[in-house]
């Protein structure tokens, strides 16, 4: 579900600049994601004990670095300000621009990396769906930093299609009783 609300900011983009409507999509989105991939998580642990959990503290600051950039766009429209000042604002802030924005943003690719890596390794989804969630991980900056609408749209599309994937063969995976005691 986040993969595919996510994939509807492109839509709402104006000139580049994520928008009210978009922010927002991108902001929302990443509840239902990092829902679904805690799934993930649950079922990467049993064959990754470490590495799982680093990998999620990844995707949870890759999603903060995701809602500080919808949230950019929101504020931007909202107090229309759609011009470099917006960015040359942060100038006064180099410690907490460069945390949100240079740091936390980039953080949620290399999570999908991770994650692709794991899932390959493991062999808990078919290798179609981790190479797409790595050639995902790869199209997400791209699309990001180009701000073109259709190249971003595409990159989402492949995103959705990756995490529909892995969401398929979660659904088919038996459950297992974890015995917390």
């Amino acid at each position: 579900m986040g993969p595919a609300i996510f994939a509807l900011s492109p839509l709402f983009w104006n000139d580049g600049h994520y928008g009210v409507v978009g922010g927002m999509l991108i902001a929302v989105s990443t509840v239902p994601w990092v829902f679904g991939l805690l799934g993930e998580y649950e079922e990467l642990r049993t064959h990754f004990p470490v590495v799982s959990g680093l990998w999620f503290l990844l995707v949870l600051i890759g999603m903060f670095g995701t809602v500080a950039f919808g949230l950019q766009g929101f504020f931007e429209s909202v107090f229309g300000v759609d011009d470099s000042s917006a960015l040359a604002a942060f100038d006064g802030y180099p410690t907490a621009g460069t945390i949100m924005f240079l740091l936390a943003g980039p953080t949620f690719p290399f999570a999908l990396v991770v994650f692709g890596a794991m899932q390959w390794r493991a062999r808990v989804v078919p290798p179609i769906c981790s190479v797409l969630v790595l050639v995902a991980a790869a199209a997400f900056p791209i699309a990001r930093v180009t701000r073109e609408a259709p190249v971003a749209f595409v990159a989402d599309l492949v995103m959705v299609a990756a995490f529909s994937g892995v969401a398929w063969y979660a659904w088919a995976r038996p459950v297992v009783a974890v015995d917390n005691s």
